[in-house]
C-alpha cells in the first residue's frame, strides 16, 4: 500500500502547478504540497480513514490545503489537531460537507479548523469512497486512487466529461444534454447547481428531466404536487432575464470603455443593481428546486427549465433487464449489470423509468452524496448509468 500512496503523491505533485514563483514560501499549505513525506503521511491517514465506519456510516469528506492567513471565514480550533485516523474519522463525521483546513504544523500535517468559505484555487483532497481518494483544484481533477490503482482521470473537466459521456453512450448529437432556453443559456450549469443542493442537504433525491414537446412520459408519472403554467415557467423566465441582462451589461461596459455609452452613471448603477437582484433570485430558485427533493418522490423538470412538480411517483413495469454503467472518473465501462447491482430503490426506479420513457434522463443522488445519471443509449440499446458525477460538481457552491 505504501508504494501506491507514493505513486499517488507523485501524481499530485506532477499534475499540480508547482511553479515556485507563484507560491508563498512561508505558507504551511505550500510546504505540505512540496514535501512528499508530509503529503504521504496525510494521504496514508486519509486512505485508512476511508475504510472506517462511524455509527454504521462510511467516512466521507474533504480536506483543503489552506493556511490560516489565506482565509478570513473559517472556524479555527484553539489547538491544531494532528492528522490521525481517529481524528479524521471524528472530524469528517462531524463535518462531512464542510471542508477541513489542513497544513503543515510543528509536528507534521495538522487540521487547524473548518472552512466556511474556501478561497479560490485550493488543492482539495477528498475521501470519495472505501479506499478511494481524489485530489482536485479549481474543479479540475488532478489524481485518483481507486481500487489500488493511481490514475489521472479521463474526464478531468466538464468539457471532457461531456465528450466521455457522448462517446460512451452513443450520443453523438450532444444537444440533448446542452439544450438552450435562448442562445445564451446553457442548462447543464443550472442542473449542476440543483444537483449540488441535493447532495448538500443529505437526504438524496431524484430529478427527472423530460422533453418539453413530448408529453408521452406523463402516463408514467403521478404527481403529488404540480405547478400551474405560470409558476412552472418562473425559473425559466428568471434565468432568461438574467442571461439577457448579463449580455446587455457586458455590451454597456464595452460601449462605456469605447466612449459610445451615453447613459448616466446613475442609470448604469440601477441596471447593475437589477442584475445583481436577478442573480440572487436565480441562485435562490435553483436551490429551492433541489430542496423539493427533501420529501419522498421525484422532482420533475423539462429541458427548458420549466419546473412541473415534485413528490412524484414514477410508474413502470415489473420487467427485469440489464444495464450498462460508466464510471465518469476512471472511464471504466461495465456491461450486463443487473438492476439489483445498481443500488437501492431510487436507482432501480430510475432505470425502469428510463427504460419505459427513452426520451427522458434521470439524476439520482444517494444519501451519501453520490450522483448518477440514467439515460437511454441508442448505440447499446439499453439503459446506461453514468456514475461518480459528484466528483465533477463538488466545486460548485450553493450560496
Amino acid at each position: 500500500m505504501n508504494n501506491v500512496i507514493s505513486q499517488f503523491v507523485a501524481a499530485i505533485q506532477a499534475s499540480d502547478n508547482m511553479d515556485a514563483s507563484a507560491m508563498d514560501a512561508n505558507n504551511g499549505a505550500t510546504d505540505l504540497l512540496r514535501d512528499a513525506d508530509q503529503l504521504t503521511m496525510l494521504c496514508t491517514a486519509c486512505f485508512w480513514a476511508s475504510l472506517e465506519m462511524e455509527e454504521r456510516r462510511e467516512v466521507r469528506g474533504t480536506l483543503s490545503l489552506c493556511s490560516p492567513a489565506s482565509t478570513l471565514l473559517a472556524k479555527a480550533f484553539t489547538n491544531s489537531v494532528p492528522v490521525t485516523i481517529p481524528n479524521l474519522v471524528a472530524l469528517l463525521t462531524a463535518s462531512p460537507r464542510t471542508p477541513l483546513a489542513v497544513h503543515v504544523g510543528s509536528e507534521g500535517p495538522a487540521i487547524w479548523g473548518v472552512l466556511d468559505v474556501e478561497p479560490d484555487g485550493l488543492l482539495r483532497l477528498r475521501i470519495a469512497g472505501n479506499g478511494t481518494l481524489l485530489v482536485s483544484r479549481s474543479s479540475r481533477v488532478l489524481a485518483l486512487l481507486h481500487k489500488g490503482t493511481v490514475s489521472i482521470p479521463v474526464a478531468a473537466d466538464e468539457a471532457s466529461l461531456e465528450h466521455l459521456i457522448a462517446n460512451a453512450l452513443g450520443k453523438d448529437n450532444f444537444q440533448k444534454f446542452r439544450p438552450h432556453v435562448s442562445d445564451k443559456i446553457i442548462v447543464p450549469d443550472k442542473l449542476i447547481r440543483v444537483g449540488t443542493t441535493m447532495i448538500r442537504h443529505g437526504h438524496g433525491g431524484t430529478l427527472v428531466l423530460v422533453p418539453p414537446k413530448n408529453q408521452s412520459w406523463r402516463r408514467s408519472v403521478r404527481f403529488r404536487f404540480s405547478f400551474d403554467e405560470d409558476s412552472a415557467k418562473l425559473l425559466q423566465v428568471s434565468v432568461h432575464d438574467f442571461e439577457v441582462g448579463t449580455y446587455e451589461a457586458v455590451r454597456n461596459y464595452d460601449d462605456l470603455v469605447a466612449g459610445r455609452n451615453t447613459a448616466s452613471i446613475i442609470a448604469l448603477r440601477e441596471r447593475y443593481e437589477a442584475l445583481n437582484f436577478l442573480r440572487t433570485l436565480n441562485q435562490s430558485l435553483l436551490r429551492r428546486v433541489g430542496d423539493l427533493s427533501l420529501i419522498d418522490g421525484a422532482v420533475v423538470m423539462d429541458l427548458d427549465l420549466c419546473l412541473l412538480g415534485f413528490g412524484a411517483i414514477l410508474l413502470f413495469g415489473p420487467e427485469d433487464f440489464l444495464v450498462t454503467s460508466l464510471n465518469a472518473v476512471t472511464g471504466e465501462l461495465r456491461e450486463q449489470i443487473s438492476l439489483e447491482d445498481l443500488g437501492g430503490m431510487r436507482h432501480q426506479s430510475a432505470a425502469r423509468f428510463v427504460h419505459g420513457n427513452r426520451a427522458t434522463e434521470v439524476f439520482v443522488v444517494s444519501q451519501d452524496g453520490r450522483l448518477s445519471l440514467f439515460s437511454w443509449s441508442e448505440r447499446m440499446q439499453c439503459v446506461a448509468v453514468v456514475q461518480n458525477l459528484e466528483h465533477f460538481i463538488w466545486e460548485y457552491r450553493t450560496v
